[in-house]
């Protein structure tokens, strides 16, 4: 509703809070039980904090020895690979030595084979431009 012009409106409220009774003054039980919860509040809200820095520090803790960890693997891995590549650079050196050595074996087994072969070609040769010798020219001279 709207009051008129003329009019004052009034509201009256009561005086009493949780910590003071009927009459307006504080009720010291209410107060003294008000002080143990607030206290209780504090020193379980302290400890909470203490509980949850304690947590937090294991994690941090757990964490940090994860990363030594890893990077003790990281460098073990490393070290393995440096030994592997290491390795395999000998392999391929000694696989483009051997090779050599079989390109330089198969060639002096070309040059042998084309030796032989030009033997026989020379024997045949002879053999056939000498004729036989006769066996009854040969026991005439014996």
């Amino acid at each position: 509703m709207m009051a008129s012009p003329g009019m004052v409106s009034t509201v009256t409220t009561s005086p009493t809070t949780p910590s003071t009774g009927s009459e307006g003054r504080p009720d010291p039980l209410l107060a003294a039980v008000t002080a143990e919860r607030k206290r209780k509040r504090k020193e379980s809200n302290r400890l909470s904090a203490q509980r949850s820095r304690a947590r937090k520090q294991r994690q941090l803790d757990d964490l940090m020895a994860q990363v030594a960890a890893l990077r003790a693997r990281n460098g073990a891995m490393d070290a393995a690979a440096r030994d592997a590549a290491r390795r395999c650079a000998a392999v391929r050196t000694e696989n483009a030595l051997l090779h050599a050595r079989t390109m330089e074996l198969s060639a002096h087994l070309q040059s042998l084979t084309d030796l032989i072969q030009c033997m026989e070609d020379a024997s045949s040769m002879y053999q056939q431009q000498l004729p036989l010798v006769d066996d009854t020219i040969y026991n005439y001279y014996c």
